[in-house]
């Protein structure tokens, strides 16, 4: 009975669905598509995915204007600040270098109320050694000193403003990566980057003739003109297919940078979740300790720790930087490079020491890992340009002033839809 009774709704039912496939077949055949499909991609689809991209580029266009613009100056951020400030890049004796620990020693002589978070011990030939400071009351927490003596030749706030020589590059970068505004202006920035990601994908399928099938001849050759710029038309034309242009030559890169601006500013938070969750990673390395050190490390100890455990996996430069802990527990050794500069390509490994027992709490050596460990050491690489080296860096330099480009033409091309030609408007009355 109960078999029966469901028979006969399910026999109409399938009656009514075969007689639908039927239709669609028959107007398949006739049309090359299916008239659902066709109506769903033209006009549901496509409309839906033109007012986010306008809606959300119009709420981005000033962030990203001036992300674009501070983003193209830091990309060359030391070499600016240096030829800004000579007197403090510039080491007065460059000839030799003292260990860490008599720089650290000779720097908190002379700043007995100093807390050092950062020490950029080694740098690059002729240049000055860069300590970075909290202490309350201090209006210097960036100091300069001369590596041959650890001699205070200079120093400046880092949090100064705004556009005189000795801060404007560091106030543009925290520009940058902040707004300027601390903590909110970083988590600010992080959902403007997810915004930025999603828009990047809707833009890309925006310029696809949604007409043809991406294994179709016919789409590839209806989407060659839209990696073209016709200067022979009217004004608002050359700025759409400026605006189309620009953006499907610089996707990549751009994508990246959107999806790397979550990974600098809401890493914890949702970057690495969701790289845990889509891809394999392994935990960090670490190492027991390789010695007894009953009073400690000193901090040329905890230097030949870490040297000792990045030549195991192969690699020989020697740290340039340290940061220290605030409570002295930990010291962490990065930008391992012969030349005291930042490498190119994933970045050098970095090495936190345990101070107390001598042991390696954690190691990060680039390219080794899961994909998921890799995709994360990409993300900074990438959004410096350092990946490549300095044709890198151009290329992010560049990017970042069409990121600008691509925020103007667009608010342009509103701005026309929203307000057309009188001539227009006489037509459409």
């Amino acid at each position: 009975m109960g078999r029966a009774c469901c028979a006969g709704y399910i026999l109409p039912a399938t009656t009514n669905m075969r007689m639908t496939l039927n239709f669609l077949l028959l107007h398949s055949k006739r049309h090359g598509k299916p008239a659902g499909m066709v109506a769903l991609t033209l006009k549901t689809v496509r409309p839906a995915l033109v007012r986010m991209h306008r809606y959300t580029g119009l709420f981005l266009a000033v962030v990203l204007c001036v992300l674009g613009l501070t983003g193209s100056l830091c990309t060359f951020q030391d070499e600016i600040d240096a030829s800004l400030n000579p007197d403090l890049f510039h080491a007065a004796h460059p000839d030799r270098h003292l260990p860490p620990s008599v720089l650290l020693a000779r720097l908190q002589a002379q700043r007995p109320a100093a807390q050092v978070n950062a020490l950029l011990y080694r740098p690059e030939a002729g240049q000055s050694v860069r300590a970075f400071t909290s202490n309350e009351g201090a209006p210097a927490d960036e100091l300069f000193l001369d590596p041959s003596n650890g001699h205070i030749q200079g120093e400046r706030e880092t949090e100064g403003c705004c556009f005189n020589r000795r801060v404007v590059m560091s106030f543009l970068y925290r520009v940058h990566y902040s707004l300027a505004l601390g903590r909110f202006g970083i988590v600010f920035l992080g959902l403007c980057a997810i915004l930025w990601t999603v828009d990047c994908l809707v833009g890309l399928v925006l310029t696809f003739p949604l007409q043809n099938r991406v294994w179709q001849p016919a789409f590839w050759v209806r989407w060659a003109p839209a990696w073209g710029v016709s200067f022979g038309r009217a004004f608002i034309r050359v700025v759409f297919d400026l605006h189309r242009a620009v953006s499907l030559w610089l996707w990549i890169v751009l994508l990246g940078l959107a999806v790397s601006g979550v990974a600098l500013t809401l890493n914890d938070q949702v970057f690495t979740p969701v790289v845990s969750t889509l891809l394999p990673v392994r935990p960090a390395l670490t190492a027991p300790p390789g010695g007894r050190f009953p009073h400690g490390l000193t901090l040329d100890q905890a230097e030949e720790t870490a040297i000792a455990f990045v030549r195991a996996y192969g690699e020989s430069p020697r740290p340039a930087g340290v940061l220290l802990a605030a409570d002295g527990s930990t010291a962490t050794f990065y930008q391992f490079s012969a030349s005291g500069h930042e490498v190119a390509g994933l970045g050098s490994p970095q090495v936190t020491v345990d101070l107390h027992t001598g042991s390696i709490t954690r190691g990060e050596i680039p390219g080794m890992g899961a994909v998921g460990n890799i995709v994360m050491q990409l993300q900074f690489p990438w959004h410096s340009g350092r990946l490549l080296g300095l044709f890198g860096r151009i290329v992010i330099c560049v990017s970042g002033l069409a990121v600008c480009l691509l925020s103007v033409t667009g608010v342009l091309i509103w701005w026309r839809k929203r307000n057309p030609p009188r001539r227009h408007r006489k037509v459409a009355a």
